[in-house]
């Protein structure tokens, strides 16, 4: 078993989407697809909407993964107490939420970002995840949920043994200080930075080249049959290089 390590919104073209609807205010949860690597942080997203008749108090920063969301994992592995907030409800009150003084109006959506979700991934793994949901607490012992995802974490080290690909500078082509990874998850293969994001879902034999333009922050993976696309990229974020 691995160690645990050091804890810690991107459109890829394979994601995982449901959401469901609880008396009017649906709930939707974004993964990065069913199974992530284990020191993943390609970010996950949590969204709600109030189709109700009344206004619901929202922590709209970080606080809401301690306060008011809740992502529910379904493991094989049972467990008393979860040691990250995400998935602990302990601290998920309608004592502490009803103090709010922000709300979310009849008719308005919001979104909330778990921006690189390690200790998620990592507490996944020691339990063996096997499915994923959001509850978003809305009020008294009142909870609205998404569909339940499938999820689980690599068993294997597969940034280890996956190939490196080379990226090149569109304007000088010379090579980037920083390779990407090809990582088959599946039967499907996606681009992964060195720092563990998942850029983009690519073809197992249409990729001749991989570059980047910094002007415009995109990744533009040219393919074997002149396909082409063009993935935006945060160049803070994943930490490209010269």
């Amino acid at each position: 078993m691995r160690k645990m390590g050091t804890i810690g919104l991107l459109v890829v073209t394979s994601l995982g989407v449901c959401n469901a609807q609880t008396n009017g205010i649906t709930v939707s949860l974004v993964m990065p697809g069913d199974e992530l690597l284990f020191g993943e942080k390609t970010p996950i997203t949590v969204s709600i909407t109030n189709g109700s008749d009344r206004a619901i108090p929202i922590v709209r920063d970080g606080r809401a993964f301690r306060f008011q969301i809740q992502l529910d994992v379904g493991a094989r592995e049972p467990y008393a107490a979860s040691p990250i907030e995400a998935t602990d409800d302990r601290r998920k009150t309608w004592q502490s939420l009803s103090k709010v003084e922000d709300f979310l109006n009849p008719g308005e959506s919001f979104s909330w970002t778990l921006p690189s979700p390690i200790h998620l991934t990592i507490f996944a793994y020691h339990t063996e995840a096997t499915n994923i949901t959001a509850r978003v607490l809305v009020g008294d012992n009142e909870w609205a949920s998404s569909v339940r995802l499938p999820f689980y974490v690599s068993k294997e080290d597969k940034e280890k043994n996956s190939p490196q690909i080379e990226c090149y500078d569109l304007n000088t082509r010379e090579k980037t200080k920083y390779p990407l990874r090809k990582i088959k998850l599946g039967d499907k293969s996606f681009l992964f930075t060195v720092m563990g994001y998942r850029l983009c879902e690519v073809p197992d034999d249409d990729m001749s080249e991989v570059l980047f333009d910094s002007a415009k922050q995109e990744v533009i993976i040219l393919g074997l049959q002149n396909s082409k696309q063009n993935i935006r990229y945060d160049e803070a974020k994943f930490k490209w290089g010269k």
